[in-house]
C-alpha cells in the first residue's frame, strides 16, 4: 500500500487550523469592509444634511425622474435625517412623504404605507396645510390600486375632512379625480366625466401657471380619456390621449405614457381595430423591457393580450394569456370591471372543448369575482355619499349661508325687486291680452259672421298683400264652374267632413286638384287646409252662439264634430280665424249666459 502524508493524523490537524485561520481572516476583513462602508455612507449621508432643504428636494426630484432608486433614496434619507436633527415636524413629514413616493414608485407599497402612517401619526396634530391629508390621500391611491376599495375610501374621507377644514384647493381637486375614477368603476360614467372635465380644466389653468403641474394634468387628461372610453366616445379619447402622450414625452418624467399606450390599445380594441391595437400593447412591453413591471399593469398586459388574440381566432395561442390574467388577479386580489370578459372567453373555450370540468372551474371563479366586485360597487356607492358627497353638500351649505349672512341681501333685494318687476309686467300683459280677447269676443257676437271682425279684415289684408291677383293659366268657364261648386260645398256645409282632402273634393267636382287648388289659392286668397279650416271655424262660432246644448260638448268632441281629426289643429284653426282661443270664447258665452 502506498504512503500518503495527507492521511496521517498530524497533516489533518494542520490543515484545520490554517482553514480557521484564513475563514478568520477573512471575516475580519469583511466586517472592517462594512464597518467603513457604513461609516462612509454616515459620513456622506451627514454631509448631505448640511444641504438646504430645497436643494436635497430637488436632488431627490431629479434622481427620481431619472428611475436612480439608490439616489433618490439617499437624497430622501438625507432631507429626513436634517428634519430629525432639527425637530422639525413638517420637515421630518415631507421626509416620509418621499420614501413612501419612491416605494410607491418602486411597487414597494408595504413600505409606503409604513412611511405613510408615519406621517399621519406625527402630523395629525399640527393642523398643517399639507398633512395628513397628503398622507391620506397617498395611502388611498395605493389602497385603490391594489383594489382594495374599502380601505381607500376610509382614506380618502379623512383626506376630504382636511382639505376641507383646511381649504387646500389643490387637495381638494386630488380628492375630486379619485372620486370621479371610484364613480367610472362603479358604472356612473356621465357623472364621472363631468367631475373630471372639471379636474382637467382645473390643472390646465394650474399647468399654464406653472410647469411643477405638469404630472397631474397628464394624469388627468389620461383618466378623463379612461371615461370617455368606457361611454365608448373612441374618437374624444384618442384626441385627449394624443394630446397626453405629446406631453408625456416632453417631460422628464414619463411614467404616464406606458399608461397612454395602453389607452390607446383599448381605443383600438373597442374598434376592431385589434392590429394596432397589439402594435400600442408591444410597444409598451418593449419600453418595460429593462423595468420590473407591477402586477397590475402586467395584469391587464395580459387581458389584453388575451382578448386580441381571441377576437383574432387564435383561440389557442390566448388561452395563455387568459389564464396568466386569472392568476395574477387572485394572487395579487386585483380585479376590475371589465375582468369579466376574462372569465366568460376561459368558460367558452372549456364549454367549446366540452371539458366540463373546466368549464365548471371558471364558472365558480366568474361567480367569486363577480361577488368581490359586487361588494366593491355596493360599498363605494354608500361610502361615497357619506363620506364625501354629504359632507362637501355640508360644507358648500354652510359656506353658502355664511356668504348669504355677510354680503348677499342685496343681491336678494334686486331679486325680490326684478321678480316683482316680472310679475307686474306678466299681469299687465295678460290684462292687456285679456282685454284684446273681450274686444273680439264681442266683436264676434255683434258680427253675423267671423269674416266680419277687425281682426279676420286684418288677416284678410295681411293675406291680400302677400298674394296678388294673376292669370292662372285656367279658362273662364272652368273657373266659373269650381266657383259655383265651391258655393254649393260652402251652403250645405260638406266643409265639416273630416276626411275632406283637395283630392276627394276635385274628384266630386269632376275637375282636377290642380285647379281647384289654384281657383281656391286666388279667389278665395288662401290654402286649401286654411279655406275648408275657416269655414268650420266660421260655421262653429255661429253654432256657439244659437246653441247652447253645443257648448256644453267638451272642445275635442267640438272639434270631432265640426271635421277636426285633433283638439289641438281645432284650437289652432280658431286662434287664426277668429284671435281668440275655443275655451275663452265659449266661457264668456257661459259668462254672459248667467248675467243675462
Amino acid at each position: 500500500m502506498l504512503y500518503n502524508k495527507e492521511c496521517t493524523p498530524k497533516y489533518s490537524y494542520y490543515r484545520m487550523i490554517r482553514f480557521k485561520i484564513i475563514i478568520t481572516f477573512l471575516l475580519i476583513t469583511i466586517g472592517f469592509k462594512s464597518m467603513y462602508a457604513q461609516s462612509n455612507g454616515n459620513d456622506n449621508l451627514q454631509l448631505l444634511v448640511e444641504k438646504s432643504y430645497e436643494d436635497l428636494s430637488e436632488a431627490f426630484l431629479s434622481y427620481q425622474s431619472k428611475n436612480n432608486t439608490s439616489l433618490s433614496l439617499t437624497y430622501a434619507n438625507a432631507f429626513l435625517l436634517k428634519g430629525k436633527n432639527e425637530n422639525n415636524t413638517i420637515k421630518k413629514a415631507e421626509g416620509y412623504y418621499m420614501l413612501a413616493s419612491l416605494f410607491t414608485k418602486t411597487s414597494r407599497y408595504e413600505r409606503a404605507i409604513v412611511y405613510s402612517d408615519s406621517i399621519i401619526a406625527i402630523t395629525k396634530d399640527e393642523n398643517d396645510y399639507n398633512y395628513p391629508a397628503k398622507a391620506h390621500l397617498l395611502k388611498a391611491s395605493i389602497l385603490g390600486s391594489q383594489s382594495n376599495f374599502q380601505e381607500s375610501m376610509n382614506e380618502l374621507a379623512e383626506a376630504n375632512k382636511y382639505a376641507n377644514a383646511n381649504e387646500n384647493v389643490d387637495q381638494q381637486y386630488q380628492i375630486k379625480y379619485f372620486i370621479a375614477s371610484l364613480k367610472n368603476n362603479l358604472g356612473e360614467n356621465q357623472e364621472s366625466l363631468k367631475i373630471f372635465k372639471s379636474v382637467v380644466n382645473y390643472y390646465e389653468t394650474k399647468y399654464k401657471e406653472d410647469k411643477k403641474y405638469e404630472n397631474e394634468y397628464i394624469k388627468s387628461l389620461y383618466a378623463y380619456g379612461l371615461a370617455f372610453n368606457t361611454l365608448e366616445i373612441y374618437d374624444s379619447v384618442q384626441r385627449i390621449n394624443d394630446k397626453a402622450i405629446r406631453l408625456s414625452l416632453k417631460t422628464k418624467d414619463s411614467s404616464y405614457y406606458d399608461r397612454l399606450l395602453l389607452s390607446s390599445a383599448a381605443v383600438h380594441y373597442n374598434k376592431e381595430e385589434y392590429q394596432s391595437s397589439l402594435d400600442s400593447i408591444k410597444k409598451s412591453q418593449k419600453l418595460n423591457a429593462d423595468k420590473k413591471i407591477d402586477p397590475r399593469a402586467k395584469t391587464r398586459i395580459n387581458f389584453f393580450l388575451g382578448r386580441i388574440l381571441y377576437k383574432q381566432k387564435k383561440i389557442d395561442s390566448s388561452l395563455n394569456y387568459l389564464l396568466k390574467v386569472d392568476s395574477l388577479a387572485f394572487e395579487n386580489d386585483f380585479f376590475f370591471p371589465s375582468i369579466r370578459e376574462n372569465y366568460e372567453l376561459l368558460i367558452q373555450y372549456y364549454k367549446n372543448k366540452k371539458d366540463t370540468e373546466q368549464q365548471l372551474f371558471y364558472i365558480n371563479r366568474l361567480l367569486v369575482v363577480d361577488s368581490i366586485l359586487d361588494k366593491d360597487v355596493k360599498y363605494l356607492s354608500r361610502q361615497i355619499n357619506e363620506e364625501y358627497s354629504k359632507p362637501n353638500l355640508i360644507l358648500e351649505r354652510q359656506q353658502i349661508i355664511e356668504s348669504l349672512e355677510k354680503k348677499n341681501i342685496y343681491k336678494i333685494i334686486i331679486v325680490v325687486a326684478i321678480f316683482s318687476i316680472l310679475i307686474i309686467l306678466i299681469i299687465i300683459r295678460n290684462n292687456k291680452k285679456q282685454n284684446i280677447y273681450k274686444k273680439r269676443f264681442q266683436e264676434l257676437l255683434d258680427s253675423k259672421n267671423a269674416k266680419t271682425t277687425s281682426f279676420a279684415k286684418e288677416q284678410e289684408v295681411k293675406n291680400s298683400s302677400e298674394k296678388q291677383p294673376k292669370d292662372i293659366g285656367i279658362s273662364e268657364m272652368i273657373v266659373n264652374d269650381i266657383l259655383k261648386n265651391l258655393e254649393k260645398f260652402e251652403e250645405n256645409n260638406d266643409f265639416l267632413q273630416s276626411n275632406i282632402s283637395v283630392a276627394s273634393l276635385s274628384k266630386r267636382f269632376k275637375t282636377n286638384s290642380k285647379y281647384l287648388s289654384k281657383v281656391i289659392n286666388i279667389h278665395k286668397n288662401k290654402s286649401f287646409s286654411n279655406y275648408v279650416n275657416e269655414l268650420r271655424i266660421n260655421y262653429v262660432v255661429e253654432e256657439l252662439k244659437v246653441n247652447t246644448k253645443f257648448r256644453r260638448y267638451t272642445i275635442r268632441a267640438i272639434a270631432n264634430e265640426i271635421g277636426f281629426n285633433t283638439t289641438e289643429a281645432f284650437s289652432k284653426s280658431f286662434y287664426k280665424t277668429t284671435g281668440i282661443y275655443p275655451s275663452f270664447f265659449m266661457k264668456q258665452l257661459e259668462k254672459q249666459e248667467t248675467s243675462n
